[in-house]
């Protein structure tokens, strides 16, 4: 399988998985527990920002970014996907 065809697969495994009823649940589930529409503040009990927290926050929210972006995209176009397997 050429890499073109392997990003186009994912692609359509990423639709499968996640626009099932139970893939949608689970992404739903997800977004509440990353709190994916909340900008991330978490402070210490001083009132100061963590930038450390922050970056972890990010980063739990980032992997929802990236399962709409896939979510959003054509089989045909896999321009910026890479797999890492």
């Amino acid at each position: 399988m050429t890499e073109d065809e392997k990003s186009q697969q994912l692609v359509i495994d990423f639709k499968q998985t996640f626009n099932s009823e139970r893939g949608k649940k689970v992404l739903e589930y997800l977004k509440r527990r990353t709190k994916f529409n909340q900008a991330p503040r978490p402070c210490d009990n001083l009132g100061r920002i963590d930038p450390f927290e922050v970056m972890y926050l990010e980063g739990r929210r980032s992997v929802i970014i990236e399962i709409e972006t896939m979510l959003a995209k054509e089989p045909g176009e896999s321009k910026g996907i890479q797999d890492h397997e």
